[in-house]
């Protein structure tokens, strides 16, 4: 039992699950009752895209990359799905295409990270610059709506809690079978040291290709659920995603360096983070200092957190390297 305690304690994800309790229980107290349907279903809803992206791009931090084009992709794949549902694509061909875009747009940055070798964030700036171009290309301002049985069924399905859900569940899921497979082992071994892994005979390239792609994938996940919930299509739609997906996915125990980490602690980090925006709104009444006070809350947030990680990291290195001296003294 101990053991188990211990272990749960040095999750990198554990501060952020200690947030999100503490965040739910400040609410609590602020504004009693809070946690009603309207609330539950209204968060799934604004913070459900978050949490599905915060999933991709702790994939790719985690492999030592970085992607700031999570936001232009996932405005890209909102505007392609509504023009397409505009013209009257059906459901099934609508997802299967947004998310081919979602998948294509991460190919397109892990051919330039994993094969041609620029630095991700370069890459992944200028990217950003392309998808939002075709985006406005398509969309050159708001416009548009999608099938209606797809917003009926948004809206209705398990009172509004199902649908959100839905998404939330199959990216944790396949996340889930990643790590269990030596694809996981891989994306841990070349966030942790690239050089190692590649003499230890890890697939570098395939490994790195795999994250932006799949990140990608995630993404368009993502942005299907942020357009049936907004039920409408803006290129500008998901501007503000990169910096809160990357700030939420530090504050649940990834970090920047990569090979530390887990997705789903990225989960309980845009959680804490929604939670924490709510308390701001209750607190802080002037529309003024509501901005200011988020970024001293968030700045406070991911310091805490990631000073409490490497502390935690420093402590598993140093036992690793206890085990071996033991095992090669033996």
């Amino acid at each position: 039992m101990k053991d188990k305690l211990i272990k749960f304690v040095r999750w990198p994800a554990f501060t952020s699950f200690v947030l999100f309790v503490a965040f739910l229980i400040i609410n609590q107290i602020i504004t009693p009752g809070y946690l009603d349907n309207l609330y539950i279903t209204t968060f799934l809803g604004s913070y459900g895209p978050m949490i599905i992206a915060c999933i991709g791009l702790s994939v790719v931090l985690i492999a030592g990359g970085m992607d700031i084009s999570l936001g232009a992709m996932m405005g890209l794949v909102n505007v392609v799905f509504v023009t397409l549902a505009e013209k009257g694509f059906s459901i099934p061909a609508t997802i299967i295409i947004s998310l081919l875009v979602g998948i294509v747009c991460g190919l397109l940055n892990a051919v330039f990270v994993g094969i041609l070798r620029i630095t991700p964030i370069l890459t992944t700036l200028a990217t950003s610059y392309i998808f939002n171009g075709i985006a406005l290309f398509i969309m050159p301002s708001p416009t548009g709506t999608i099938q209606k049985d797809l917003i009926k069924w948004f809206i209705l399905w398990l009172d509004g809690y199902g649908a959100p859900l839905l998404f939330i569940i199959i990216a944790i899921a396949t996340w889930l079978v990643v790590k269990r497979t030596k694809l996981g082992k891989y994306i841990y071994a070349i966030g942790e040291n690239k050089e190692s892994a590649y003499v230890s005979g890890v697939p570098v390239n395939a490994t790195t290709f795999f994250t932006y792609a799949y990140s990608g994938f995630l993404y368009a996940i993502a942005a299907i659920c942020m357009t049936t919930y907004c039920s409408g299509g803006d290129a500008s739609i998901a501007d503000a995603q990169t910096m809160k997906c990357i700030t939420a996915s530090v504050i649940g125990g990834v970090l920047l360096v990569g090979g530390i980490g887990d997705a789903v602690g990225a989960c309980f980090g845009a959680v804490s983070l929604g939670l924490m925006i709510t308390t701001i709104l209750a607190v802080v009444r002037s529309t003024y200092f509501t901005d200011f006070a988020q970024g001293i809350l968030m700045l406070l947030a991911v310091l805490g957190c990631t000073l409490i990680n490497r502390y935690i990291a420093r402590k598993t290195a140093g036992k690793r390297e206890v085990r071996k001296d033991v095992e090669s003294a033996e």
